[in-house]
């Protein structure tokens, strides 16, 4: 049976996750919310406006991520509190089983090895989406095809540059940038099972 007191830092940790986590779909709602500009004196949009403003301004303030007229910030912050949500509450969970204080800085290193491979899967996605669009010619001014660009085109247009993947009038270039986020992928999942063993 665990101490006290290591019961006590185990149930603070999920009741951290859980905090984090319902605070997260907060982000969520209100990112989604003010897409479809809603009536700013309701109450409920007032309320998750008082929670979210706060770490939403800050970031606002350093990584303007303004596109289309669409505030995409949300998604920064809802990255970062997936990062917490994993860093601190494995942290305090291996503490709360008596881990020695070395043990906070592997799972720091797995936690941001996980927050990479969640961040390389949504760029491959948003490669693919943008594969797609290219076939099917969509709205140029749309807000969400304006971000599609603006996020893919850095990386899709230093390879073009590169090695020009053009062939019978197709772009190959968004196969060859999934190719190698693939292979990043699956580094980082050799690096995880080497931080796993440091554990």
């Amino acid at each position: 049976m665990l101490p006290e007191g290591n019961s006590i830092l185990e149930n603070f940790a999920g009741l951290l996750g859980f905090v984090i986590t319902i605070y997260m779909w907060l982000v969520i709602i209100r990112a989604v919310i003010s897409w479809v500009n809603p009536g700013p004196h309701n109450p409920f949009v007032q309320f998750l406006a008082k929670l979210t403003d706060p770490p939403l301004l800050y970031i606002r303030r350093r990584v303007p991520l303004w596109v289309g007229g669409i505030d995409f910030s949300p998604v920064l912050l809802i990255i970062l509190l997936m990062f917490l949500n994993d860093f601190l509450v494995l942290s305090l969970k291996a503490l709360a089983i008596n881990k020695p204080l070395s043990i906070i800085f592997p799972i720091f290193l797995g936690s941001l090895i996980n927050l990479t491979n969640t961040v390389l899967l949504i760029f491959m996605i948003f490669i693919i989406a943008r594969a797609v669009l290219s076939w099917i010619s969509p709205d140029p001014y749309n807000p969400i095809v304006q971000f599609i660009y603006f996020v893919t085109e850095p990386i899709l247009g230093r390879v073009r540059r590169i090695l020009p993947l053009l062939f019978g009038g197709f772009d190959l270039t968004p196969i060859a940038v999934i190719a190698g986020i693939y292979v990043l992928m699956r580094i980082m999942d050799r690096l995880m099972f080497a931080v796993r063993g440091m554990m």
